[in-house]
């Protein structure tokens, strides 16, 4: 495959990956997130042999990615308000049961 190849088939992973996360599909999102590592592997190493960069194509993989982190980390927040809404709440320490002024039986 060319790098301009290469570098359509990370632009559409990272695309399948928003998808993912706007559908909250959580084994598209890995499923998205391999193919997408897989593709700037295969992208790495065909530059690294000498091919020409595809810049634009590059540069809109890098915006949708940062597109992606963010949508995650938004989600992310999301998530763990709702497992803090989960979690019950703490319990008041309890006051030592004392009987009469001495702490003995009246």
């Amino acid at each position: 495959m060319s790098a301009e190849e290469l570098a359509l088939a990370l632009v559409a992973a990272i695309t399948a990956e928003l998808a993912a996360l706007a559908a909250e599909d959580a084994d598209a999102i890995t499923r998205a997130t391999a193919e997408k590592t897989a593709a700037l592997a295969a992208l790495q190493a065909a530059v690294a042999d000498g091919a020409r960069p595809p810049r634009d194509l590059l540069e809109q993989a890098r915006d949708l990615n940062g597109e992606a982190v963010l949508r995650s980390r938004a989600k992310l927040l999301t998530v763990e308000r709702r497992l803090a809404a989960l979690r019950p709440t703490p319990m008041p320490a309890r006051e030592a049961l004392v009987y009469g002024r001495n702490g003995r039986w009246a």
